[in-house]
């Protein structure tokens, strides 16, 4: 049986036994397409980032700005260009540098975007990671130039007025949290955080990453993780301040660490979904998406048919 073969078998057992009876969409209203650019105040590895918008709306929409894992960059952010698009089909701008495939060549070029984490740097993955989180700052900045110079229409279509939403998958996740700190929430305007999978960021690692958290975060994890497992998220999660609220988090049973990059629905098709309704309720103040993350039914955030632990606490 040929590779193609057996992918197809397993994307239809999945979808038979994993799926629950009903589900909010894979896929939100709006069309979308995508735009290199390059970027050149991005790490010299790659200075470029990729652009997935609405293609048949007008907009304004918000901005979201994506991080990719280790080894996630260059050819492999193909991997999440289906997640990119499903998160920007339901009204985002979703900006993702393609820069420190392996970690960054040159931590020195991260200040001034570095200059707000308020924590140690990781010591668990190396130097290299510790000014990636600088480079989903750099394209909010890039964005806002290219907006203001009005010369490229892609970004008249981002609402600036809504804030900005910051997102990224297992070193990106780990950096994620990071930018979460209030010295960088505020400065650029940061209202929401959504992690997947992240890398650790433990007292073990000297960071004790969490207790920076100053905005509406969720977490999601999954039992089937054996490079982050679900423990690391559980630290981040357990070191949040008690005054920091809204937050969720969700480990679903199997999945693997790449739920975030493997196309629907061999991995989980709602990732995406649960992605955009986090930011559509805490970027965009939608109240309508308030019943997919605190509601009870299949189609909620933990209302997925199988999960280790899930839970959303508003205050």
């Amino acid at each position: 049986m040929s590779i193609a073969s057996i992918l197809f078998f397993l994307a239809i057992f999945v979808t038979l036994f994993k799926a629950p009876t009903a589900q909010p969409a894979p896929m939100g209203p709006y069309s979308v397409n995508s735009s290199w650019y390059n970027v050149s105040a991005l790490d010299r590895t790659n200075p470029s980032a990729l652009v997935v918008y609405p293609s048949n709306g007008t907009g304004p929409f918000p901005l979201i700005s994506y991080l990719h894992g280790f080894l996630g960059g260059g050819i492999d952010l193909i991997g999440y260009v289906d997640l990119f698009g499903q998160i920007a089909s339901y009204g985002f701008v979703v900006v993702a540098p393609d820069s420190c495939n392996t970690g960054c060549t040159d931590p020195s070029q991260g200040a001034p975007w570095s200059d707000c984490a308020g924590l140690p740097e990781p010591t668990c993955c190396g130097p290299q990671y510790s000014p990636w989180y600088a480079e989903g700052l750099k394209v909010i900045d890039w964005a806002k130039n290219m907006s203001d110079a009005k010369q490229d229409p892609l970004f008249q279509l981002i609402d600036w007025s809504q804030g900005v939403g910051f997102a990224g998958h297992s070193m990106g996740g780990q950096a994620a949290v990071i930018a979460a700190n209030a010295a960088c929430t505020s400065r650029w305007n940061i209202r929401a955080v959504v992690v997947h999978h992240p890398a650790p960021g433990s007292l073990w690692t000297g960071q004790n990453l969490g207790v920076n958290i100053s905005v509406p975060t969720v977490v999601f994890t999954s039992s089937g993780d054996t490079m982050c497992p679900p423990s690391w998220s559980k630290d981040i999660m357990n070191a949040i301040p008690n005054s920091t609220r809204p937050i969720a988090y969700r480990n679903e049973v199997g999945w693997s660490h790449l739920e975030p990059v493997l196309v629907p629905p061999i991995e989980n098709p709602l990732l995406a979904t649960f992605t955009a309704a986090w930011f559509k309720l805490y970027v965009s103040g939608d109240a309508s998406w308030h019943s997919t993350i605190y509601g009870n039914g299949p189609a909620t955030l933990c209302g997925e048919a199988s999960q280790v632990e899930c839970w959303a606490t508003e205050t």
